[in-house]
């Protein structure tokens, strides 16, 4: 009797264990660009890994000195514990600037996790601001900076990071590149500030203060 009472308990602590490390499948993932102007993208198949582990691919364009944005939604079956998706993305850098740091804005409608950040090429670096609760949603940041930039020829930028989340969750991805005027961009800015000075020069020799 012992023996067998014995028995039950491991199994009900082994059946136990296995809900515990069981994780929600996640059944759909809807995602579109919110600003065409700005970006646009292509998303890859969801790929299973692993039971509760998972890839997605994003091709993405940015045209412009712009923060893109892409917008969406992640389903689960609410099974288990957190899923987990590594987000891989190939970004071409189209606009009118070299880019010598790039920032990423997380926002989802549940609690997340960052792990597995990294950059495939440039010899960037990363900071991870780890997600809080600001108002109803949550949001985090990686920022890659520190590397060789990123020229404005269609170069691209790999960069990939996975998140873990608690459910069900709405999902914004705003993805902010900081920019290096070209040459003759950088002459205009020069120019204009130097009249600029010149103007307050003349119009103080001009109008000088009376005290």
């Amino acid at each position: 009797m012992f023996m067998k009472t014995r028995m039950l308990a491991i199994m009900a602590a082994l059946l136990a264990g296995a809900g515990i490390c069981r994780a929600d499948n996640i059944t759909n993932i809807n995602i579109w660009d919110n600003n065409s102007t700005v970006m646009t993208c292509s998303y890859g198949p969801l790929v299973t890994v692993s039971p509760g582990n998972y890839q997605l691919s994003i091709d993405g364009t940015q045209f412009a000195w712009a923060a893109g944005s892409i917008g969406g939604t992640i389903y689960t079956d609410g099974t288990g514990t957190d899923p987990t998706l590594q987000l891989g993305e190939v970004i071409n850098n189209d606009t009118a600037y070299t880019w010598n740091d790039y920032h990423v804005t997380i926002t989802m409608s549940q609690s997340f996790s960052f792990s597995n950040v990294g950059v495939g090429n440039f010899g960037w670096t990363d900071i991870v601001t780890a997600p809080t609760l600001v108002g109803s949603d949550w949001i985090g940041y990686i920022d890659y900076y520190a590397g060789t930039p990123v020229a404005n020829d269609n170069s691209i930028l790999d960069f990939s990071f996975s998140i873990s989340f608690t459910g069900t969750t709405s999902f914004e991805e705003d993805l902010m590149p900081s920019t290096v005027p070209e040459p003759g961009t950088f002459a205009l800015m020069v120019c204009g500030l130097t009249s600029l000075l010149v103007m307050r020069r003349r119009s103080a020799m001009k109008f000088p203060d009376n005290h």
